[in-house]
């Protein structure tokens, strides 16, 4: 195994590397949802880019302290494949470097999870066998509980192409099986949640996730079982056809995969349960689409309800940004604009390229063009060495935006925002903060309009 390029992250003082070749994005830590009897090193599942994934983390991994996941510098790390499914939880990352050949030295011995030592600057990079250590989570042993005097171990492997990937839950001490593309994430059930009048009986109300308006089924009594209220209950963002609907559930099992073979569909005729799967000493009944599709068919009126109150409410709402510097003042970019924050990365110029493009870089083997906001606002350019790179998405490719610092994510209030009048139509709003003491001007969405001056 030979590395090109790989990403440095840090545990305190000590630094580590993955190959870039396996790492999908670099992220803000999500929530976490904990699971019942998993190896020491799985923290538990989160929602990222609308899949649900495993989070692991590589600081149990590697024998450190847990990495708590709310620290400002921790992320998440995802992957591609073999182990799209899975993310890495890390305490902090710095910077992808290209491998120089002559400063790497390859180990031996293939049964460790450390396969190289990189000399980077002053410093040695322990670099991360990704193969071996994914093995080496699906070789934790699972201390066993006793369940009706007979041991349940659960196993964790990794992936197939001939398999399909199941949340399994409980309800009612009964265990439950949905297929993960069903799901888009998955919450803390202790959330505010509003009553709808006449509405039926498993309906719990409405909950407000990132200015959406989401209609809450309790699955529970929907198989008539009496609902366990405790703080192991969850609620599932099941997604179908455009309709959002959040389903509660008295707790996380793990995640499996099964193959159809393993399936029995000969048993209920009703559409509560799509067949039967035979698992260790249990039985795990399977959800399928028809149910989800039922319950939002039975409350089809209240979830277009929600869509208009939302559309009522939106001035009611937040959104949240990315603060940065330039020169003296700062601007800010709508987080959903934000693809990822990196560090200074050395600039390739582009001969006869647009007057406000700086050049391209190469993040993990993609090519980004680099844009100057410092030309396009007149300021001059900073030269700091610690400066950082912004990369926004941009009509289906990305580009980034050399910024002295970034200062601040938060979530500003409507009530904060000011429309810009601005004839150049580079901003769309005025953020007041701190009292109006502390003025943030808000660049409009589409960030490749601002390199070519089109409104």
């Amino acid at each position: 195994m030979f590395f090109e390029e790989v990403l440095i992250f840090r545990h305190g003082e000590i630094a580590f590397g993955i190959p870039t070749s396996f790492i999908g994005q670099i992220l803000r830590v999500p929530d976490i949802t904990p699971l019942a009897l998993s190896p020491g090193e799985v923290r538990g599942l989160c929602a990222l880019g609308g899949n649900i994934a495993t989070a692991i983390d590589i600081n149990l991994l590697l024998g450190f302290p847990f990495c708590p996941g709310t620290e400002p510098k921790n992320r998440v790390i995802t992957l591609n494949a073999p182990w799209s499914s899975l993310c890495l939880l890390v305490d902090e990352v710095s910077i992808s470097v290209t491998v120089d050949p002559k400063k790497i030295e390859y180990l031996e011995t293939n049964k460790e999870i450390i396969a190289a030592i990189l000399h980077h600057e002053n410093e040695l990079i322990q670099v991360i066998d990704l193969d071996h250590a994914m093995k080496r989570v699906q070789k934790v042993s699972v201390n066993p509980r006793n369940v009706s005097d007979k041991t349940i171990v659960l196993k964790h492997t990794m992936l197939s192409n001939e398999h399909e990937r199941y949340l399994v839950f409980k309800m009612g001490g009964v265990h439950y099986a949905l297929l993960i593309d069903n799901l888009r994430e998955i919450l803390n059930a202790d959330v505010p949640i509003t009553t709808i009048a006449g509405a039926n009986p498993e309906i719990q109300g409405m909950m407000s996730l990132r200015e959406e308006l989401i209609v809450v089924a309790d699955l529970r009594l929907y198989y008539h079982y009496q609902p366990i209220i405790g703080d192991k209950n969850r609620i599932m963002i099941v997604q179908r056809q455009g309709r959002t609907l959040g389903l509660v559930i008295d707790e996380i099992v793990d995640i499996h995969e099964f193959s159809q073979s393993d399936i029995d569909v000969s048993g209920d005729n009703s559409n509560q349960i799509a067949g039967v799967i035979q698992f260790e000493d249990h039985l795990i009944s399977l959800i399928g689409e028809e149910l989800i599709e039922s319950i939002m068919s039975r409350n089809e009126e209240i979830i277009l309800n929600s869509e208009a109150i939302l559309t009522d409410t939106t001035q009611e709402a937040s959104i949240e940004v990315v603060i940065f510097q330039l020169g003296s003042e700062e601007y800010a970019f709508e987080i959903e604009e934000v693809a990822e924050i990196i560090d200074m990365t050395p600039v390739t110029p582009v001969a006869d390229s647009h007057e406000m493009i700086d050049g391209i870089i190469n993040i993990r083997g993609q090519i980004v063009t680099i844009g100057s906001l410092h030309k396009r606002l007149g300021i001059e350019p900073s030269h700091r060495e610690d400066q950082k790179i912004i990369i926004c998405h941009a009509k289906g490719s990305r580009i980034g935006f050399f910024v002295n610092y970034v200062s601040d994510v938060m979530a500003i209030p409507h009530d904060l925002m000011r429309k810009d009048d601005g004839e150049d139509g580079i901003f769309s709003h005025i953020l007041h903060l701190n009292e109006g003491k502390r003025l943030v001007m808000l660049f409009n969405p589409n960030v490749s309009q601002l390199l070519r001056g089109e409104k």
